[in-house]
């Protein structure tokens, strides 16, 4: 198959839209993960052009529900069941699947390569699986994948607001939880007792406090421990108690807190010497971690 057909730009031409936003996610050694944002406001009937067959699944997150649709699989309809808002459903790109859109409609086109699913397996010590144990076309009522996807919406409306650190730990999280919950992969090596050793932790930490803003890829930070990135996340969490994502926003408030209680700094210069967007972003972050807002922690302080 051609590259890139089943998410991105190419994937928005099969919908009628030209702008098709995509977060691609290379954490595994021998797969890409992406989602490609969605959104037609069009009235009348859309119908998507064929997509070139591959071993893939696209998987649908629907953030706008539309009740007017239809499917067809092998050139076979297949029935027009309302996609309701928050509702999740399964394509195999082995038996092109086309839909007609008789409304506005919106979600996130998770694109799940089998390869992935060999790579998930390998990761958990499991035997590989080529198929989703799902009917395609069906609905799915999945809060897993409903509130990580929500979450990445953000990365699409505001994408200078949220790192790679985050988007490649949320996207990596809904690609095994479909592997684990609807491949059947079960994790069977033993789990992650010991952590990291303190040099490769040292190291690690090291690398995502010189990179606040995020930018650093979950996959640069296991290669500089020899890991897969699984190992390493599993590994990383034992060490520290969170995510690598969770410590990174931890680091960011702590750096925050020092120049605040420092001085001499406006909020949004410290905004930005850590790794946010903006005030409005550091603001609402601080406030959200801390109780109180970065202003109001700093008068309490004493801050200049």
């Amino acid at each position: 198959m051609a590259p890139r057909e089943a998410y991105g730009r190419r994937l928005g031409e099969r919908f009628g839209i030209e702008d098709a936003p995509v977060l691609v996610t290379k954490t595994l050694s021998k797969a890409e993960l992406a989602v490609t944002h969605i959104k037609g406001d069009f009235w009348s009937p859309v119908r998507t052009s064929s997509i070139p067959a591959e071993d893939s699944y696209l998987i649908a997150l629907q953030i706008r529900g539309c009740d007017h649709h239809e499917l067809w699989f092998d050139g076979k309809a297949f029935g027009h069941a309302p996609y309701q808002a928050g509702a999740t459903f399964f394509y195999d790109l082995t038996r092109d699947p086309i839909a007609e859109m008789r409304e506005p409609f919106q979600s996130l086109m998770f694109y799940l390569p089998r390869t992935a699913l060999y790579a998930f397996a390998d990761e958990m010590d499991a035997p590989r699986v080529d198929e989703l144990t799902c009917t395609p076309g069906a609905t799915v009522d999945d809060i897993t994948i409903r509130n990580l996807g929500f979450s990445l919406l953000t990365a699409f409306d505001h994408p200078d607001r949220v790192g790679r650190l985050f988007v490649d730990h949320v996207t990596l999280g809904i690609g095994i939880h479909i592997a684990t919950t609807y491949a059947g992969i079960k994790h069977v090596s033993k789990p992650v007792k010991g952590g990291l050793p303190t040099w490769q932790e040292q190291r690690v930490k090291e690398l995502m406090s010189a990179n606040l803003d995020g930018e650093v890829p979950l996959r640069m930070l296991s290669n500089e421990c020899g890991l897969s990135v699984g190992h390493f996340s599993r590994a990383f969490r034992a060490s520290t108690g969170m995510a690598p994502h969770q410590w990174l926003l931890a680091r960011r408030i702590d750096a925050a807190k020092a120049l605040l209680r420092r001085g001499g700094k406006s909020l949004s210069e410290v905004a930005l010497a850590c790794g946010f967007a903006d005030q409005s972003h550091f603001t609402r972050t601080f406030t959200k971690v801390t109780g109180v807002s970065p202003g109001a922690w700093r008068r309490e302080v004493g801050g200049a």
